[in-house]
């Protein structure tokens, strides 16, 4: 699972090409940055292009299929200005003279001054040949705007009818971290399947037809995938099931319904596992992706297993891939593992939301779903629950903690070392701490099946079960010292 660096051939429109040392998990924004800091242009002109077409700046160079000495083309966008048309409704239209290199948020500024809009109201979104958008960083020539572009503007007016609501300049900067653009939505749920988590899965299942549907209804190009794992101790049942992203409810329904729980053992769970093979699902290029975690306790150090596996690695590659993970923390008790989900949401741009009632996990559910499709969708959705009388106390907070998005964090390195590796001294969060040396299970990549590591003098404290438990597999009722209890059932949702 390691990852070393590639060398990356540019071949620049001056003939000239420049040679980059850059990990898999790095962005093609990286490059861009790189060329510019080169040639002294703005990182924002530069296009790179790979087997004839145009790189996306937020995808991983890895997830791309970059390799080792494989040649990129360069391009240079000549700034040059345009003339398009903003529209508002109700009236007339009127000239923005600005370049093509300039983002949607200057546009944005451009629209305000040009038609004198003055708070209470401001610009909420564009639409330009069918497509909406909405104020970001993406560059025009990027967007269907071109010469002579006619813009229909949306204008939002900020009257103070609820004083209770969050100020939206906030939503709009929080809720903007992941814009869809047009873009498809692909979200994938992936549950822990151990015993403690059973209620919040079997609610779930219950209402995942509903659920789905409606989804349907309101966000038609929306597909859905889940993940269910329980641990490496279940190989013999099995370590992790998945139903590949699709809009085919009755698929998602019999998933659900066919999925046993499992056992788990002692926490951690293998979580790291599951950020690993969410990268091989059939997430869309050009889609607005979402890996929801659903879990209750920690990871693995890589030394658990014979694949050594770094979920901080596995974290960077998803991000690289443009998937913004949520981290969902399901245990009541406050403790070390709610931090690996903070670390999920912090560095992909995603959220971290605390679910202490199960009974609320359909409407996390939907709420990620609405948050990633737009802003509208989520607050609509707050609406009618409002409406339906559903809108509890619970209920409330956890709508606001959707709405607390910040940011991707950047990484910062401090002699080679990221400076997320330093925040704790956990084993499995700093690796320097994991001072085991025999792994205790081993992954066979043809049959995709796990077993116990073949280790005749060690046996796996996991497999241990506590004085007066029965010790087959499928009966066993083990126990996390003074945690939850794990039983293995039958459905999980």
């Amino acid at each position: 699972m390691a990852t070393p660096s590639v060398d990356v051939y540019v071949k620049l429109p001056s003939g000239r090409t420049s040679v980059l040392k850059l990990l898999p998990t790095e962005q093609v924004k990286r490059i861009n940055e790189q060329i510019a800091k080169e040639e002294n242009i703005l990182p924002r002109r530069v296009r790179v292009k790979y087997q004839g077409k145009f790189l996306d700046k937020s995808k991983a160079i890895g997830f791309l299929g970059i390799r080792p000495e494989t040649i990129l083309k360069a391009e240079f966008v000549v700034p040059r200005y345009i003339k398009v048309y903003a529209k508002v409704d109700g009236g007339g239209s009127a000239p923005v003279d600005i370049q093509n290199i300039s983002t949607l948020e200057d546009l944005k500024s451009a629209v305000v001054e040009r038609l004198e809009i003055v708070s209470p109201k401001i610009v909420k979104s564009f639409q330009s040949s069918g497509t909406s958008y909405r104020p970001c960083n993406t560059p025009l020539y990027e967007t269907s705007i071109t010469e002579e572009s006619v813009i229909e503007v949306t204008i939002y007016d900020r009257t103070e009818t609820d004083h209770t609501a969050i100020d939206d300049d906030l939503k709009d900067a929080v809720l903007s971290s992941f814009e869809t653009n047009g873009k498809s939505v692909e979200v994938v749920f992936s549950f822990d399947t151990t015993g403690s988590m059973s209620p919040y899965l079997e609610n779930v299942r219950k209402k995942l037809k509903e659920t789905c549907q409606k989804l349907l209804r309101d966000i038609p190009s929306i597909k859905i995938g889940i993940m269910a794992h329980g641990d490496y101790f279940d190989y013999e049942n099995y370590v992790i099931k998945i139903q590949d992203l699709t809009s085919n409810v009755q698929q998602l329904v019999d998933f659900a319904s066919s999925t046993s729980s499992t056992s788990g053992g002692d926490a951690p769970e293998c979580y790291e596992w599951a950020l690993h093979k969410a990268q091989q699902l059939d997430w869309s290029e050009d889609s607005a992706k979402a890996l929801v975690v659903i879990g209750d306790h920690e990871p693995h150090p890589p030394s658990y297993t014979d694949q050594n596996i770094n979920w901080h690695t596995e974290l960077d590659v998803l991000k690289g891939m443009g998937v913004k993970v949520y981290g969902v923390f399901c245990n009541s008790i406050e403790g070390n593992a709610r931090k690996f989900y903070e670390e999920l949401a912090d560095r992909t741009g995603g959220c971290l939301l605390r679910l202490a009632n199960f009974s609320l996990i359909t409407e996390m559910f939907l709420g990620v779903c609405y948050k990633e499709s737009n802003k509208e969708q989520l607050e609509a959705f707050t609406e009618e629950l409002k409406l339906e009388g559903k809108l509890t106390e619970e209920t409330k907070d956890l709508m606001k903690q959707l709405e607390d998005t910040k940011p991707a964090s950047e990484e910062r390195k401090t002699k080679g070392t990221p400076s997320y590796l330093k925040k704790y001294k956990f084993d499995w969060w700093n690796f320097k701490k994991d001072h085991t040396k025999t792994p205790q299970y081993s992954y066979n990549s043809e049959t995709d099946k796990w077993t116990q590591y073949n280790n005749p003098t060690q046996i796996p404290p996991s497999t241990s079960p506590p004085s007066g438990t029965n010790s087959t597999i499928v009966k066993c009722s083990l126990f996390r010292g003074d945690r939850h209890s794990k039983r293995r059932g039958c459905n999980v949702m």
